[in-house]
């Protein structure tokens, strides 16, 4: 049997992504959240441009998740809240919410490195030596009150950025220092030139260390929606 698929426009391309597949997409000009369509919904055509939606792929293998029974459900089960799980949840916006080309360097540069914060535990600055092959930011000093790094704050992050040629950032991510069972990381990426779309992938930073197969896995899964 012919599995259902949802068709539009993503990034200036005509896909169809397999409906089971995917979650909460939405279409340029679609009702807020909370809000209903007046009248009826509109028939989506490969011209009408998605706007968001959201998936989860084990990057060890490119295995999408899609609401499947049996062996693998319970793969995913086992395993989706491990420390060191391979399934990531994976966030795409385009259409009316896509950033723009050199988005990503925009959100690095001038919200994060380039624009210290009025709190210390949101101002960063580069550490000595790179990680995984990224640029490091934290943020500096002591906290006065506890004595302890501002790095260690409950609220602290540390920032990893990778860069192109031209020193445009290519690869923004944000890690949470919590000394918890799951830290989060948000890896952010975008898919030109080959599509107008931003990419943001949440997973733990204990598989920060693959950052560059997440990310090559997900663009391969994001590309294998084209029609």
């Amino acid at each position: 049997m012919q599995k259902e698929i949802v068709i539009g426009d993503l990034g200036g391309v005509p896909v169809e992504i397999p409906t089971d597949s995917v979650r909460l997409v939405e279409y340029n000009g679609d009702p807020d959240w909370g809000e209903s369509f007046e009248g009826a919904v509109p028939e989506r055509t490969y011209e009408s441009k998605i706007n968001s939606f959201g998936f989860d792929v084990r990057y060890t293998d490119g295995a999408l998740y899609d609401g499947f029974v049996g062996e693998l459900a319970d793969e995913y089960d086992a395993q989706k809240n491990l420390s060191d799980g391979p399934w990531v949840s994976v966030g795409v916006n385009s259409g009316d919410r896509y950033y723009g080309a050199g988005g990503i360097d925009r959100i690095g540069s001038d919200i994060t490195i380039a624009s210290p914060s009025k709190h210390a535990v949101f101002t960063y600055a580069k550490l000595p030596d790179a990680q995984y092959g990224l640029e490091v930011y934290a943020p500096p000093g002591i906290d006065p009150k506890t004595n302890t790094p501002w790095r260690e704050d409950d609220y602290a992050e540390d920032v990893f950025i990778q860069r192109d040629d031209n020193g445009m950032i290519t690869t923004y991510i944000k890690c949470s220092n919590r000394d918890v069972e799951r830290p989060p990381c948000t890896h952010y990426f975008d898919l030109e030139p080959e599509m107008g779309l931003d990419v943001y992938v949440s997973y733990s930073r204990y598989v920060l260390k693959d950052w560059q197969q997440i990310e090559q896995v997900v663009k391969k899964v994001i590309l294998g929606f084209r029609k």
